[in-house]
């Protein structure tokens, strides 16, 4: 341990270099997806989650240069505690859209709803750890920096509430397809898919329009957006308990200085949920709208 260093380590050089390497190609290949597929709602989520990622680990690289910097420390922990809400959006307005493609009638909340109230819960945890980084980073001593841990920690709570109840209301709807139990029958109000929502569906996206069951209208599209959501939803929450628990146990922590435990559960797993979502993109599963025009 190095007790001068705020890391309680100095973080290691290559690991440093190869982390920021990676979050630069995929962050670079959502930037070139978003635009090839005029998905620009990509760029506030996904891309800037990225831009997030990539100046993090410029931090942490500098800060393995220099671990007596101030500034390269903050530098890497407020952006990556930060970053993964950004993509937490993203994933909120998929899944919205793919109720909208699969059927309203078997959702309790109707997709607008569900994109608006999850983006919201989101956008408060943002706030309320950027307000944690700011407070940590203008601290003059220990006790500040940790006030300011603390605020970043409820961020994170408040995040992995709201992917918690994002996954339970999920999986309910999900339940509901298959077994085609819808909460109201198709053709009351709310059990339509809004027209503007289908309006120009991709060529991309095909629905069984007549089916019955909500199965059948579980394309392959659609199924490989849902197992590439599920897998980038699982190490997001993985990283959020990581990320909590690191920070309750303050900046002296024996999980905060471990610098294996934080490449493992916080780098690793955010890097995979945004190359997941390289692969199984949105863009060539469920395109809607003037969308399809980039592949038509």
């Amino acid at each position: 341990m190095v007790d001068d260093s705020p890391y309680g380590y100095i973080p290691t050089l290559w690991i440093c270099v190869l982390f920021l390497t990676l979050y630069s190609l995929t962050s670079a290949a959502h930037l070139a997806q978003a635009t090839y597929y005029r998905m620009w709602w990509l760029f506030p989520t996904m891309v800037l989650g990225g831009v997030g990622e990539v100046i993090g680990w410029s931090g942490r690289l500098w800060s393995s240069r220099n671990y007596l910097s101030d500034n390269a420390f903050y530098m890497n922990i407020c952006c990556t505690i930060i970053a993964p809400s950004f993509m937490t959006a993203a994933m909120f307005i998929i899944v919205g859209r793919i109720i909208s493609l699969v059927g309203t009638e078997y959702s309790r909340l109707r997709p607008r709803t569900y994109s608006i109230l999850f983006i919201s819960a989101d956008f408060v945890a943002l706030v309320v750890q950027a307000v944690g980084g700011a407070t940590a980073s203008s601290a003059n001593g220990n006790s500040g920096a940790e006030t300011g841990a603390n605020i970043m920690v409820a961020g994170i709570i408040v995040q992995m509430a709201a992917i918690t109840i994002y996954c339970i209301i999920q999986g309910d709807y999900l339940w509901r397809v298959l077994t085609d139990r819808p909460v109201r029958p198709p053709g009351t109000p709310g059990g339509v898919t809004p027209q503007s929502d289908m309006e120009g569906v991709s060529n991309t996206v095909t629905l069984e329009k007549e089916a019955v069951s909500g199965r059948a209208r579980l394309t392959p599209n659609i199924k490989n957006m849902l197992i590439g959501l599920g897998i980038a939803t699982v190490f997001i929450y993985i990283r959020s308990i990581y990320r909590t628990i690191e920070l309750l146990g303050g900046w002296n922590g024996a999980i905060f200085v471990n610098e294996k435990l934080f490449n493992a559960l916080d780098g690793m797993p955010i890097f995979v949920a945004m190359f997941v979502l390289n692969v199984f993109h949105p863009g060539r599963f469920i395109a809607i709208g003037k969308e399809r025009n980039a592949i038509a």
